[in-house]
């Protein structure tokens, strides 16, 4: 793919090759189901006075296929020397400028809830939902509704399990369980990198998980409790996870789906890694991750990452296994970064 960087003007009536920029400040961040931007600096030179002059508030910066939004920018100088540090985040993040006003109440498909957030979208967002094994269950919601756009889409991400992939203004939504690749690379512990900082949880560790689904008017089940034990528990003998009950389920599969997704039957790890080997890491890719003061290697996936591609810094990256939500994962990362100092 081609990796020229075009500028274009708000309007998109100018557009220019971006030229003479810092490329050890170029970096793309990205954070599962929170962020993905751009962020470089720029210096004013004879070669690029045109394009500098475009890259302003608003303007925006293609990358990779992928159209990203100027919404920070500011300006310095030394001298006669005039520089713009730019940060740009992903056309899919000014979908908070929509608003949803009606609200709904009842039980929902996800397809159904995205259908009332765009009904009267004006700004150009399509969807697409990737169940092929038909996951997704219907949520009961109230008073869905009256927020932009942005907010209501991170509520379904919660509500639905899901994971969202723009590509440009296309919204690509894929339950948890069959997003990611599984690679060939692997992290060991000590081994093949210079900068790693892990937290290797065992206190969640569960093996075991009951479910109960809906009970109709009458007080019975529509299905008998489900139970679940995971294989791991030959390695880790029998350890409960909190019971799960929830009324949308009125068939015993899709519970132990359910109970199978949410069941924590790996040490929870989270880690923050730079490698020595440069690899071009894609969203949601599982690494297999070994550790041997405990004896152990299982797939973690990158819920997070740091690229530089037009300098010598190699990519960091961040993984998980938690089955958490991305921002406990993160405060976790943060909170164990901190204690190691």
């Amino acid at each position: 793919m081609n990796s020229d960087i075009i500028v274009a003007d708000f309007r998109k009536n100018n557009e220019e090759i971006l030229t003479d920029f810092d490329k050890d400040s170029f970096c793309e961040s990205w954070t599962e189901n929170e962020m993905w931007n751009l962020e470089f600096k720029v210096t004013l030179t004879n070669k690029n006075s045109h394009c500098y002059s475009i890259l302003d508030y608003e303007s925006s910066v293609f990358y990779k296929g992928q159209e990203f939004i100027v919404k920070q920018l500011s300006h310095d100088a030394e001298g006669r020397t005039l520089s713009k540090n730019v940060n740009a985040p992903h056309i899919y993040y000014t979908c908070q400028d929509g608003w949803q006003e009606n609200e709904i109440s009842g039980n929902y498909t996800l397809a159904q809830c995205l259908t009332h957030i765009f009904k009267s979208d004006s700004r150009g967002f399509t969807w697409e939902i990737i169940d092929p094994e038909n996951m997704l269950e219907k949520v009961q919601q109230e008073n869905f509704g009256n927020k932009n756009y942005l907010t209501l889409i991170d509520q379904l991400l919660d509500d639905y399990g899901v994971v969202v992939i723009p590509d440009n203004k296309h919204l690509v939504f894929k339950p948890r369980e069959i997003y990611g690749e599984r690679t060939e690379d692997f992290i060991r512990y000590r081994y093949n990198t210079d900068e790693v900082s892990f937290d290797i949880d065992t206190l969640s560790l569960k093996t075991k998980i009951k479910g109960y689904g809906k009970v109709d008017s009458n007080g019975n089940n529509y299905f008998s409790p489900i139970t679940y034990t995971s294989p791991e528990a030959e390695k880790w003998g029998i350890r409960w996870q909190e019971s799960i009950s929830d009324e949308r389920y009125t068939v015993a599969g899709n519970m132990q789906r359910r109970l199978k997704l949410e069941l924590q039957d790996f040490p929870a790890t989270t880690g923050s890694v730079s490698l020595k080997k440069e690899y071009d890491c894609e969203k949601g890719d599982y690494v297999l991750f070994i550790y041997e003061p405990l004896n152990i290697d299982y797939d973690v996936q990158i819920v997070a990452y740091k690229k530089y591609p037009f300098s010598l810094k190699v990519t960091e990256i961040t993984l998980s296994n938690n089955k958490k939500s991305i921002v406990s994962i993160m405060a976790q990362l943060a909170k164990a970064m901190k204690g190691a100092k």
